[in-house]
Protein backbone atom coordinates (compact mmCIF):
# COMPACT_ATOMS: atom_id res chain seq x y z
CA UNK A 1 0.00 0.00 0.00
CA UNK A 2 1.44 3.74 -1.12
CA UNK A 3 1.92 5.28 2.39
CA UNK A 4 3.13 8.65 0.61
CA UNK A 5 -0.51 10.56 1.24
CA UNK A 6 0.90 13.92 0.92
CA UNK A 7 2.50 13.45 -2.82
CA UNK A 8 1.26 12.02 -6.42
CA UNK A 9 3.92 9.42 -7.87
CA UNK A 10 4.51 9.80 -11.82
CA UNK A 11 5.31 6.81 -14.20
CA UNK A 12 8.40 8.38 -14.76
CA UNK A 13 9.56 8.69 -11.09
CA UNK A 14 8.70 12.09 -10.64
CA UNK A 15 7.52 13.21 -7.11
CA UNK A 16 4.77 16.16 -6.94
CA UNK A 17 4.22 17.79 -3.67
CA UNK A 18 0.55 19.10 -3.24
CA UNK A 19 1.20 21.70 -0.74
CA UNK A 20 4.09 25.02 -1.11
CA UNK A 21 5.20 26.08 -4.53
CA UNK A 22 5.19 24.30 -7.38
CA UNK A 23 8.35 22.37 -8.69
CA UNK A 24 9.18 23.39 -12.24
CA UNK A 25 8.12 19.89 -13.60
CA UNK A 26 4.64 20.42 -12.41
CA UNK A 27 4.39 23.25 -14.14
CA UNK A 28 5.34 21.85 -17.01
CA UNK A 29 3.04 18.89 -16.86
CA UNK A 30 0.34 21.42 -16.46
CA UNK A 31 1.66 23.02 -19.54
CA UNK A 32 1.33 19.74 -21.60
CA UNK A 33 -1.84 19.28 -20.60
CA UNK A 34 -3.29 21.78 -21.49
CA UNK A 35 -1.32 21.84 -25.23
CA UNK A 36 -3.53 18.33 -25.02
CA UNK A 37 -6.74 21.19 -24.67
CA UNK A 38 -7.40 19.75 -20.96
CA UNK A 39 -7.52 22.17 -17.85
CA UNK A 40 -8.02 21.02 -14.03
CA UNK A 41 -10.38 18.12 -12.57
CA UNK A 42 -12.00 18.11 -9.61
CA UNK A 43 -10.66 15.70 -7.14
CA UNK A 44 -14.06 14.52 -6.22
CA UNK A 45 -15.38 14.98 -9.83
CA UNK A 46 -16.96 11.44 -11.33
CA UNK A 47 -20.81 10.17 -11.65
CA UNK A 48 -22.76 12.16 -8.86
CA UNK A 49 -23.82 10.34 -5.56
CA UNK A 50 -26.39 11.23 -2.63
CA UNK A 51 -25.36 12.82 -0.04
CA UNK A 52 -21.87 15.08 0.51
CA UNK A 53 -18.59 14.24 -0.85
CA UNK A 54 -16.70 11.56 0.91
CA UNK A 55 -12.67 12.15 1.54
CA UNK A 56 -10.25 10.25 0.08
CA UNK A 57 -8.43 8.19 1.98
CA UNK A 58 -4.78 9.31 3.10
CA UNK A 59 -2.73 6.83 0.61
CA UNK A 60 -5.03 8.24 -2.14
CA UNK A 61 -2.91 7.99 -5.14
CA UNK A 62 -4.85 10.96 -7.74
CA UNK A 63 -3.78 14.48 -7.83
CA UNK A 64 -5.09 16.84 -6.48
CA UNK A 65 -6.11 19.80 -8.68
CA UNK A 66 -8.82 21.49 -6.18
CA UNK A 67 -9.53 25.48 -6.91
CA UNK A 68 -8.29 25.29 -10.77
CA UNK A 69 -10.63 26.57 -13.40
CA UNK A 70 -11.72 23.63 -15.77
CA UNK A 71 -12.52 23.44 -19.69
CA UNK A 72 -11.57 20.14 -20.30
CA UNK A 73 -13.28 18.07 -23.14
CA UNK A 74 -11.98 14.79 -21.85
CA UNK A 75 -13.10 14.13 -17.59
CA UNK A 76 -11.90 11.58 -15.11
CA UNK A 77 -14.87 9.41 -15.83
CA UNK A 78 -15.03 8.78 -19.32
CA UNK A 79 -10.93 8.03 -18.53
CA UNK A 80 -11.97 5.39 -16.90
CA UNK A 81 -14.83 4.33 -18.65
CA UNK A 82 -12.16 3.73 -21.68
CA UNK A 83 -10.27 2.03 -19.34
CA UNK A 84 -12.42 -0.71 -18.82
CA UNK A 85 -13.30 -1.17 -21.93
CA UNK A 86 -9.70 -1.59 -22.57
CA UNK A 87 -9.32 -3.94 -20.12
CA UNK A 88 -12.57 -5.93 -20.87
CA UNK A 89 -11.65 -6.67 -24.49
CA UNK A 90 -8.11 -7.10 -24.57
CA UNK A 91 -7.27 -7.84 -20.59
CA UNK A 92 -4.97 -6.36 -18.14
CA UNK A 93 -2.18 -6.79 -20.22
CA UNK A 94 -3.31 -4.52 -22.53
CA UNK A 95 -3.20 -1.18 -20.28
CA UNK A 96 -0.88 1.26 -20.66
CA UNK A 97 -1.14 4.98 -20.32
CA UNK A 98 -0.38 5.60 -24.30
CA UNK A 99 -2.13 3.13 -25.18
CA UNK A 100 -5.11 4.89 -23.37
CA UNK A 101 -4.47 7.82 -24.39
CA UNK A 102 -4.59 6.81 -27.73
CA UNK A 103 -8.15 4.93 -27.81
CA UNK A 104 -8.99 8.14 -26.45
CA UNK A 105 -7.41 10.43 -29.03
CA UNK A 106 -5.18 12.48 -26.55
CA UNK A 107 -1.70 12.69 -25.28
CA UNK A 108 -0.93 10.65 -22.17
CA UNK A 109 -0.17 13.95 -20.40
CA UNK A 110 -4.00 14.88 -20.37
CA UNK A 111 -4.46 11.31 -18.13
CA UNK A 112 -1.23 12.30 -15.77
CA UNK A 113 -3.41 15.21 -14.87
CA UNK A 114 -6.51 13.55 -14.71
CA UNK A 115 -5.47 10.38 -12.03
CA UNK A 116 -1.69 10.97 -11.70
CA UNK A 117 -0.39 7.32 -12.65
CA UNK A 118 -1.32 3.81 -13.86
CA UNK A 119 -1.59 2.52 -10.26
CA UNK A 120 -4.05 5.70 -9.46
CA UNK A 121 -6.13 4.93 -12.81
CA UNK A 122 -6.25 1.06 -11.51
CA UNK A 123 -8.28 2.25 -8.14
CA UNK A 124 -10.46 4.30 -9.91
CA UNK A 125 -11.45 1.27 -12.28
CA UNK A 126 -11.45 -0.94 -9.42
CA UNK A 127 -14.05 1.37 -7.38
CA UNK A 128 -16.36 1.70 -10.35
CA UNK A 129 -16.47 -2.14 -10.92
CA UNK A 130 -17.47 -2.25 -6.95
CA UNK A 131 -19.86 -0.11 -8.07
CA UNK A 132 -21.77 -2.17 -10.13
CA UNK A 133 -23.04 -4.56 -7.31
CA UNK A 134 -26.02 -3.21 -5.86
CA UNK A 135 -26.81 -4.32 -2.09
CA UNK A 136 -30.33 -4.33 -0.77
CA UNK A 137 -31.79 -2.91 2.34
CA UNK A 138 -31.35 -5.57 5.56
CA UNK A 139 -34.24 -7.49 5.79
CA UNK A 140 -33.15 -9.23 9.48
CA UNK A 141 -34.58 -12.96 8.60
CA UNK A 142 -33.67 -12.79 5.53
CA UNK A 143 -29.65 -12.16 6.47
CA UNK A 144 -28.12 -15.48 5.28
CA UNK A 145 -29.78 -15.39 1.94
CA UNK A 146 -28.72 -11.93 1.56
CA UNK A 147 -25.12 -12.53 2.04
CA UNK A 148 -25.44 -15.05 -0.40
CA UNK A 149 -26.63 -13.53 -2.36
CA UNK A 150 -23.92 -10.66 -2.65
CA UNK A 151 -21.42 -13.41 -3.02
CA UNK A 152 -23.08 -14.28 -6.24
CA UNK A 153 -22.90 -10.89 -7.40
CA UNK A 154 -19.60 -10.41 -6.74
CA UNK A 155 -18.39 -13.66 -8.86
CA UNK A 156 -20.85 -12.42 -11.02
CA UNK A 157 -19.02 -8.67 -11.46
CA UNK A 158 -15.11 -10.70 -11.48
CA UNK A 159 -16.65 -13.43 -14.00
CA UNK A 160 -17.74 -10.49 -16.00
CA UNK A 161 -14.42 -8.46 -15.58
CA UNK A 162 -12.00 -11.34 -15.72
CA UNK A 163 -9.05 -9.07 -14.55
CA UNK A 164 -10.66 -7.45 -11.71
CA UNK A 165 -9.57 -10.18 -9.11
CA UNK A 166 -5.47 -9.36 -10.34
CA UNK A 167 -6.27 -5.63 -9.75
CA UNK A 168 -7.51 -5.94 -6.34
CA UNK A 169 -4.02 -7.62 -4.97
CA UNK A 170 -2.62 -5.08 -2.69
CA UNK A 171 -5.35 -2.52 -2.55
CA UNK A 172 -7.18 -1.72 0.11
CA UNK A 173 -10.85 -0.93 -1.06
CA UNK A 174 -12.09 2.85 -0.18
CA UNK A 175 -13.33 4.62 -2.61
CA UNK A 176 -16.84 5.48 -2.41
CA UNK A 177 -18.30 2.76 -4.23
CA UNK A 178 -16.15 0.80 -2.28
CA UNK A 179 -17.37 2.19 1.15
CA UNK A 180 -21.26 2.18 0.57
CA UNK A 181 -20.66 -1.04 -0.56
CA UNK A 182 -19.06 -2.11 2.92
CA UNK A 183 -21.38 0.03 5.29
CA UNK A 184 -24.52 -1.51 3.51
CA UNK A 185 -23.21 -5.42 3.89
CA UNK A 186 -22.06 -4.24 7.21
CA UNK A 187 -25.64 -3.09 8.19
CA UNK A 188 -27.23 -6.70 6.60
CA UNK A 189 -24.76 -8.50 8.68
CA UNK A 190 -25.51 -6.11 12.13
CA UNK A 191 -29.18 -6.50 11.15
CA UNK A 192 -28.89 -10.38 11.49
CA UNK A 193 -27.65 -10.05 14.93
CA UNK A 194 -23.79 -10.64 14.44
CA UNK A 195 -21.85 -8.78 17.25
CA UNK A 196 -19.02 -6.32 15.98
CA UNK A 197 -16.19 -8.24 15.14
CA UNK A 198 -17.67 -11.65 13.36
CA UNK A 199 -19.77 -8.76 11.55
CA UNK A 200 -16.29 -6.80 10.23
CA UNK A 201 -14.35 -9.67 9.98
CA UNK A 202 -16.98 -12.27 8.24
CA UNK A 203 -17.62 -9.57 5.88
CA UNK A 204 -13.80 -9.42 4.83
CA UNK A 205 -13.55 -12.89 4.80
CA UNK A 206 -16.64 -13.30 2.87
CA UNK A 207 -14.50 -10.84 -0.14
CA UNK A 208 -11.23 -13.01 -0.22
CA UNK A 209 -13.44 -16.49 -0.26
CA UNK A 210 -15.19 -14.80 -3.21
CA UNK A 211 -12.00 -13.98 -4.53
CA UNK A 212 -10.15 -17.35 -3.96
CA UNK A 213 -12.76 -19.02 -6.18
CA UNK A 214 -12.62 -17.00 -8.96
CA UNK A 215 -9.22 -17.22 -9.58
CA UNK A 216 -9.29 -20.67 -10.70
CA UNK A 217 -12.29 -19.61 -13.23
CA UNK A 218 -10.74 -15.97 -14.15
CA UNK A 219 -7.31 -17.06 -14.50
CA UNK A 220 -4.44 -14.68 -13.35
CA UNK A 221 -2.19 -13.32 -16.19
CA UNK A 222 1.94 -12.81 -15.85
CA UNK A 223 1.26 -16.28 -13.50
CA UNK A 224 4.27 -17.86 -15.47
CA UNK A 225 1.98 -20.48 -16.16
CA UNK A 226 3.60 -19.60 -19.87
CA UNK A 227 6.86 -20.78 -18.65
CA UNK A 228 5.66 -24.41 -17.83
CA UNK A 229 6.46 -26.20 -20.44
CA UNK A 230 3.26 -27.25 -20.43
CA UNK A 231 3.60 -28.88 -17.26
CA UNK A 232 0.78 -27.01 -15.26
CA UNK A 233 -2.86 -28.30 -15.76
CA UNK A 234 -4.51 -25.30 -16.36
CA UNK A 235 -8.74 -24.94 -16.20
CA UNK A 236 -10.03 -23.36 -19.32
CA UNK A 237 -13.30 -21.11 -19.17
CA UNK A 238 -15.68 -23.02 -20.99
CA UNK A 239 -18.07 -26.32 -19.56
CA UNK A 240 -17.10 -28.45 -21.96
CA UNK A 241 -12.96 -27.80 -22.19
CA UNK A 242 -13.06 -27.84 -17.89
CA UNK A 243 -15.38 -31.07 -18.09
CA UNK A 244 -12.39 -32.76 -20.10
CA UNK A 245 -9.61 -31.18 -17.48
CA UNK A 246 -11.69 -32.33 -14.90
CA UNK A 247 -11.84 -36.04 -16.30
CA UNK A 248 -7.49 -36.06 -17.30
CA UNK A 249 -7.05 -35.40 -13.54
CA UNK A 250 -9.61 -37.95 -12.67
CA UNK A 251 -8.01 -40.86 -14.64
CA UNK A 252 -4.57 -39.55 -13.96
CA UNK A 253 -5.52 -39.73 -9.96
CA UNK A 254 -7.08 -43.31 -10.86
CA UNK A 255 -4.06 -44.18 -11.94
CA UNK A 256 -1.92 -43.77 -9.08
CA UNK A 257 -0.57 -46.73 -7.22
CA UNK A 258 -3.44 -47.51 -4.63
CA UNK A 259 -1.03 -48.97 -1.88
CA UNK A 260 0.60 -45.09 -1.59
CA UNK A 261 -2.59 -43.22 -2.42
CA UNK A 262 -5.75 -45.49 -1.03
CA UNK A 263 -8.11 -42.31 -0.77
CA UNK A 264 -6.96 -40.07 -3.82
CA UNK A 265 -7.40 -43.21 -5.91
CA UNK A 266 -10.59 -44.46 -4.05
CA UNK A 267 -12.18 -40.74 -4.52
CA UNK A 268 -10.71 -40.17 -8.30
CA UNK A 269 -14.05 -39.85 -9.41
CA UNK A 270 -14.78 -36.52 -7.78
CA UNK A 271 -12.32 -35.19 -8.98
CA UNK A 272 -14.42 -35.24 -12.60
CA UNK A 273 -16.59 -32.67 -10.55
CA UNK A 274 -16.26 -29.90 -12.42
CA UNK A 275 -20.02 -27.74 -11.73
CA UNK A 276 -18.69 -24.61 -10.89
CA UNK A 277 -22.09 -23.05 -10.05
CA UNK A 278 -22.69 -26.19 -8.20
CA UNK A 279 -19.07 -25.55 -6.79
CA UNK A 280 -19.79 -22.00 -5.90
CA UNK A 281 -23.23 -22.94 -4.15
CA UNK A 282 -21.42 -25.33 -1.71
CA UNK A 283 -19.05 -22.85 -0.88
CA UNK A 284 -20.80 -20.22 0.28
CA UNK A 285 -23.21 -22.51 1.81
CA UNK A 286 -20.41 -23.68 4.10
CA UNK A 287 -19.49 -20.13 4.80
CA UNK A 288 -22.89 -18.50 5.66
CA UNK A 289 -23.94 -21.35 7.46
CA UNK A 290 -20.52 -21.58 9.85
CA UNK A 291 -20.54 -18.17 10.32
CA UNK A 292 -24.73 -18.02 11.48
CA UNK A 293 -23.18 -20.71 13.92
CA UNK A 294 -20.67 -18.68 15.19
CA UNK A 295 -22.91 -15.70 15.99
CA UNK A 296 -25.32 -18.15 17.18
CA UNK A 297 -22.80 -19.28 19.64
CA UNK A 298 -21.43 -15.63 20.52
CA UNK A 299 -24.88 -14.34 21.49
Amino acid sequence: MDQRSSQTVFDNGTVFNRAGSRPAEEAEVEMAAKREGIATNDANSGPPHAGPPIAPPPWQRLPDRRGRRRREPISREAIVTAAIQLLDREGLAALSMRRLAEELGTGAASLYWHVGSKDGLLDLVFDELIGEEQIPDPDPPRWREQLKDIARAQRRVSLRHPYLVRISIGRIPMGPNALRFSERVLAILRAGGLPPRLAVQGYLLLIATVNGFTVDETGVEDSGAEDSGGSALALPADPASRQEVADMARDYIASLPVEQFPNMVGLAGEFAFSDADERFEMLIDIFVDGLARRAAVSG
